[in-house]
């Protein structure tokens, strides 16, 4: 092998290690989203959103959340093909054994069955009218869906290529080209093909740009591949054979077809093959889904791309403008990323992995800095030239030459903000700098404190800083002023400023705030448009505005104050955007799962909003049928409304809103993914029950649905129970006085028990409150902290003191509730645990068991923690060496909650020695109060409650028995 070819193998080496590819995002149903089978052969959607599947295991239907499924008893095997719409907007399927079926009254209808014709071979066929054209080698018959009457077209053809039918006509295809009449016309026309054309084998029909085309597979008997596979194009009476690109050649076998316009897609078992067609000629584009068994395509009525596949369950693409580049996994966790120039965008990730892309060449490349840290940000400075901001250093980089000047800065830069090319604005951990990027360590110093984000206006000439307590401008003498939004401090996680002269600041909960020239300010929020108030990269482009929140990507229009946005139901699978790179006509998103590439033109697809329905009705707990008015007895007292929009992610755009007229004339909103109302306790009379779908962020909302309902009076404001009432009134008057005064007695009896119970039960809860924040665990808390700060470690503090003071709080919130779910409480007590460690150095280990076999219940508050306390202060606090544990652990038995804490301490008796040598002799205020607690409860619910000390070799047991409620 000569130089030549080796260098030229290395080079195509080389080259494919640097190119790499895009894809459209894309959902994955499987078996865990509930996908009832891997093996699909077909998909169509209905006139009511419905997706129909055609799968191995039979025919399902999803409505966007469940799968059903649909069979028949006479039905002849599992697997079914051909899914086909009637007029009448019914499903049509079939199977390899004859039968044809269709979905009516939401079951599945046998309607013809002509097995006698069935070769093992699955027939294809096509509904017009009231008939069904089936076809299966030699066979092709239209069979009258009425009166089952059978009219043969061909019979005993060795082959039957191919089945189309145009207007009323219809077309078979084998050796020579048949035309036949489906309205009653007696007449058939036969053509040739030409001598240079030969099927002897299956072929496809399909049309693309009003062309019509056949695709020949050419098999012989055994399945092996004689020719290679060809499209015939329709001319006139004959055909025109043209060659298909080599990708489609060879073992590549297609299933199925999609007309997408300027494409043409193959699926195929190597994926889908897009390609273009072009003067008489298809030519190859790219591959998606490579290397997956593609079976059928469907574009369904929100624009979702549907692909079925052999044994890979489906694929759904929201938006085909939406790419995502296919990074290794090391560098998928973007953290920062800039433009370079007109064609380059730089990338690094959390483990220190420089990256750049050529969107002109498509290709990427990888830089190795031996930096290992996380990237921070990055700043495109000149065509070549990028300024790079690991977690201690900083590179001037050149993404052509591959060279870099590497330099210590005062604390990592968290944003850089271009002035020219050899000054850009810095802000840092603890400072805001101007930087001379030729002389890193000249720079000068606008703001000592910690800053996350600045900005430089070339218009105005102006440095804005957000730092962690707000924002400053400085002007071109660094003379600054805060802004304020609302006479308080804006807290700015990202600054930019769009062609109008408008500097936006994206918050932590205002939404974005936007300085005018003027000094006026302009806030979007949730109620003018944001899809949230949580914001934080913002990138502007010209007079739009690129917004990212916690619920998806916005495109302002400040111009016209309207939105266009972005999220899981347009395609985007991440919220979590580091930065925001614009191009002339696209967009890069970076995330913790990659680069998203945007058509910023095309991706923006209108979101239809189509109707809801009603999915079911119950009345007190028994579900009823659906009907637009109901007369209900007095004595119910539960009405519910179960409802849904067909479509995948179709509720993830719209939101609910219900009134009850008759009982209010507001709009409620209903939680989005709730699709139920219920009411309880209706008073007698007349209601209308009245329901929309309103588009999120949007002006478009549906049809009113209504419902209408009449509660009866109760019987005893009917007529006859008025007069009855009358009579008797006489004849008991004499038993209610003499009764009277004792009952009165009897029920202020019973009145006064339940508030002593009640005020006991508030006055426990009061003991153990202040017996858990007793003033020797806030003392040597805030001792701590004290001990932190001295030391300097003002982090550690913080820490501290910002745990110490949830703590607090969360008490402070149970003390107001006598029961609180039991996950709730779980959570205070690790918090409690963490403080602790904290506290002690972490000189203990934790561990809890039992906690995910609880069920969902509801406990007293404040009962556990004193127990905790004690087995750290009587228990571990005296022990010596490093073993040191306490375990919690959790079980239900007996109507009660076991609770069993356990250390390895020093035990009770040498607790109670240490205590007495201490000339500590009254009982601990906290172990009292909770004593008494439970005594009351137990008092209260009649059952095991209580503590228990159990005698353990090491340590102390503490068993204590807690009662709960159900959720």
């Amino acid at each position: 092998m000569n130089k030549i070819t080796l260098y030229f193998l290395f080079f195509l080496l080389f080259l494919s290690k640097l190119t790499f590819a895009q894809h459209p995002v894309y959902n994955h149903l499987t078996e865990k989203d509930g996908l009832p089978d891997i093996e699909f052969y077909g998909v169509i959607e209905d006139r009511e959103g419905f997706v129909w599947l055609a799968a191995d295991k039979g025919l399902f239907r999803y409505d966007g959340k469940e799968f059903k499924n649909y069979s028949h008893p006479d039905k002849r095997g599992l697997s079914v093909f051909g899914l086909k719409l009637d007029e009448k907007g019914r499903v049509w399927c079939n199977n390899i054994s004859g039968q044809y079926f269709y979905i009516e009254n939401d079951k599945l209808n046998l309607s013809v069955d002509i097995k006698e014709h069935a070769s093992g071979q699955l027939a294809s066929f096509f509904l017009y009218k009231n008939s069904l054209i089936a076809s299966n080698l030699g066979y092709v018959a239209k069979i009258d869906l009425e009166t089952k009457e059978k009219k043969i077209f061909k019979d005993g053809v060795n082959v039957v290529a191919s089945v189309f039918r145009s207007k009323d006509s219809l077309f078979l295809l084998s050796t020579n080209y048949y035309k036949y009449s489906l309205n009653g016309k007696e007449y058939s026309n036969e053509f040739s093909l030409g001598s240079n054309i030969s099927i002897e084998g299956a072929t496809s029909y399909f049309t693309h740009k009003n062309k019509q085309f056949v695709y020949s597979f050419n098999f012989q008997a055994d399945g092996v591949n004689v020719e290679k596979p060809s499209i015939l194009m329709k001319q006139g009476k004959s055909f025109k054979k043209i060659l298909l690109p080599r990708i489609l050649r060879g073992n590549t076998i297609v299933k199925s077809f999609y007309d997408a316009g300027d494409e043409f897609w193959f699926g195929t078992n190597k994926g889908v093959i897009i390609c273009e067609y072009k003067e008489g000629e298809f030519f190859y584009k790219r591959t998606n889904f490579e290397g997956k068994y593609i079976t059928g395509f469907l574009r369904d009525r929100y624009n979702n791309y549907w692909y079925t596949t052999h044994r890979n369950g489906v694929f759904i693409v929201p938006n085909s403008y939406l790419n995502k580049y296919e990074l290794d996994e090391s560098r998928q966790n973007i953290s920062a990323m800039d433009r370079v120039g007109d064609n380059s965008v730089l990338f690094g990730a959390t483990n220190g992995d420089i990256g750049v892309i050529d969107i002109k060449q498509k290709t990427l490349k990888k830089f190795d800095l031996n930096d290992k840290q996380k990237v921070f940000a990055i700043i495109g400075l000149t065509d070549e030239l990028a300024l790079i901001s690991f977690a201690t250093y900083c590179y001037v980089f050149n993404i052509k030459t591959e060279e870099y000047k590497k330099f210590q800065m005062n604390g990592n830069v968290k944003d850089f903000s271009f002035i020219d090319k050899n000054r850009v604005v810095m802000a840092a951990y603890s400072s805001a700098a101007i930087v001379l990027v030729d002389n890193p360590k000249e720079n000068k110093r606008i703001g000592s404190k910690r800053s996350y984000s600045t900005y430089y206006s070339k218009k105005s000439k102006k440095i804005y800083v957000g730092y962690v307590y707000g924002v400053k401008e400085y002007d071109e003498n660094l003379k600054s002023r805060t802004i304020t939004f609302k006479n308080r401090e804006i807290f700015a996680v990202d600054i930019d400023e769009t062609a109008n002269g408008v500097v936006w600041f994206s918050t932590f909960k205002d939404g974005i705030v936007g300085l005018k020239e003027d000094g006026t300010i302009i806030n979007y929020t949730q109620k003018n448009g944001l899809l949230s108030n949580l914001t934080s990269v913002i990138k502007s482009d010209g007079d739009y505005l690129w917004i990212s929140t916690n619920k998806g990507v916005q495109v302002l229009n400040t111009i016209t104050g309207r939105f266009r946005n972005l999220t899981k139901r347009h395609g985007l699978n991440s919220f979590n955007i580091s930065d925001i790179s614009i191009f002339d006509k696209t967009v890069f998103l970076s995330s913790n799962k990659g680069i998203f590439q945007i058509d910023k033109e095309k991706v923006f697809t209108n979101t239809v909003l189509l109707d809801f329905y009603f999915t079911k009705i119950s009345v007190e707990d028994k579900q009823v049928s659906i009907k637009e008015s109901y007369k209900l007895d007095s004595n119910t007292k539960k009405i519910q409304f179960s409802f849904h929009t067909n479509g995948f992610l179709a509720e993830d755009n719209i939101e609910y809103k219900y009134r009850l007229l008759g009982a209010s004339k507001e709009w409620s909103l209903i939680s989005q993914g709730v699709n139920q109302v219920t009411f309880n306790n209706l008073a007698a009379g007349s209601y209308t029950f009245e329901l929309k779908a309103v588009q999120i962020n949007g002006k478009e909302e549906t049809a009113v649905k209504t419902i209408k309902l009449k509660i009866n009076p109760p019987f005893y404001k009917e007529w006859w129970f008025i007069v009855g009432g009358l009579l008797l009134l006489f004849v008991f008057v004499w038993f209610y006085f003499t009764n009277r005064i004792k009952s009165l007695r009897i029920k202020q009896k019973q009145l006064l028990e339940k508030e002593r119970m009640q005020k006991q039960l508030v006055s426990s809860k009061l003991e153990s409150l202040q017996s858990q924040m007793n003033p020797h665990f806030t003392f040597n808390a805030l001792n701590s902290i004290q001990n932190l700060v001295l030391k300097g470690e003002r982090h550690e503090a913080y820490d501290y003191l910002t745990k110490f003071s949830f703590l607090i709080r969360e008490n402070l919130n149970m003390s107001k509730k006598s029961f609180v779910q039991f996950d709730n409480e779980l959570q205070l007590l690790v918090k409690y645990l963490e403080l602790e460690r904290l506290r002690f150095g972490g000189e203990f280990a934790y561990e809890i068991k039992g906690d995910s076999k609880v069920e969902d219940i509801k406990i007293p508050t404040m009962i556990i923690q004193p127990y905790l306390e004690n087995a750290l202060k009587h228990g571990l606090l005296h022990k010596k060496g490093d073993d040191k544990k306490i375990i919690l652990e959790f079980s239900q038995e007996d109507g009660v909650l076991k609770c069993v804490v356990f250390d390895n301490g020093i035990g009770v008796e040498a607790a109670k020695k240490i205590k007495k040598e201490s000339n500590i002799t009254r009982e601990s205020f906290s172990t009292k109060a909770i004593k008494d607690r439970l005594v009351f409860l137990k008092d209260y619910y009649k059952t095991d409650i209580g503590v228990v000390y159990e005698k353990v070799p090491i340590g102390t047991k503490v068993v204590i028995k807690i009662p709960f409620t159900k959720v």
